[in-house]
């Protein structure tokens, strides 16, 4: 249906990830709940339209584009609320001054004042002891897409935050995090599973504690990023939720469908 769909109108089709998508089609259990997957977490924070197939179902009848809000995803398998939601409004309020460049000066400082930066905004993280490679890798995208930033060694990360010491800062400052992974490994026995935690935890709070860091698990995160709300860890949250932009005006309708996203 999608894909039929979408060579209806001439807006590709993806199973991938790009920047340049504009709506993620998310399958959905019967209480209008989705899976939190990678790319649903990606569009949150990049601001993109999470919706359920029902918005293909009611273009179609229609014969013609309707509203998306009656059809965006409020809602994931893990109880968290709204992060679409969030998340597209505070993407369009850092769009705002661009969108409007006849804007006066003065009311673009204005504008300005209330843009709300990426999720991450002035975080530094380091993901400490063993996550699976692929995993890792997906953690830290999402980190860099939320506007934090990821160091790759213990030893950066240690060094960063002596200058950060040094510097005049306070050690026990939030905006360095040591995340250290909660699943258990594939395989290993009930008993076994708490040890590995606690050694996890050890290590983790070991690089903190040199760091002058706040310790998380890595589902942290997840949550942060599917309620666009970083105010887990004593962290206040990061995000405006304001809009006076119409993302369903018909009129740029098509400029504004550029690619679909099977979620």
């Amino acid at each position: 249906m999608l894909v039929e769909f979408g060579n209806k109108i001439d807006v590709p089709v993806t199973k991938f990830w790009r920047p340049d998508v504009t709506h993620v089609i998310a399958s959905t259990n019967t209480e209008g709940a989705c899976t939190r997957t990678l790319k649903v977490l990606l569009a949150i924070l990049n601001g993109k339209w999470v919706l359920t197939i029902d918005w293909i179902k009611a273009c179609r009848e229609a014969m013609q584009p309707v509203d998306e809000e009656p059809y965006e995803v409020r809602l994931d398998n893990n109880g968290s609320c709204d992060g679409p939601k969030t998340g597209r409004l505070n993407a369009l309020n850092n769009a705002i001054d661009s969108s409007f460049p006849f804007l006066t000066s003065a009311f673009s400082l204005l504008v300005l004042l209330f843009q709300g930066p990426k999720l991450f905004h002035q975080l530094n993280f380091y993901l400490s002891g063993d996550f699976v490679p692929a995993y890792r890798k997906d953690l830290q995208n999402l980190i860099v897409a939320g506007g934090g930033t990821v160091w790759g060694s213990k030893e950066e990360f240690l060094e960063m935050s002596k200058q950060h010491k040094e510097g005049g800062g306070d050690g026990a400052s939030p905006t360095t995090l040591v995340v250290y992974n909660l699943d258990p490994r594939p395989g290993c026995k009930l008993g076994e599973e708490v040890s590995i935690l606690w050694e996890r935890l050890d290590e983790a709070e070991d690089v903190a504690a040199k760091s002058g860091s706040q310790v998380t698990g890595h589902t942290w995160l997840l949550e942060s990023i599917a309620a666009c709300l970083s105010s887990a860890c004593g962290l206040a949250p990061r995000t405006v939720a304001y809009s006076t932009v119409n993302q369903s005006d018909d009129a740029s309708w098509e400029a504004q469908l550029k690619w679909f996203l099977v979620g």
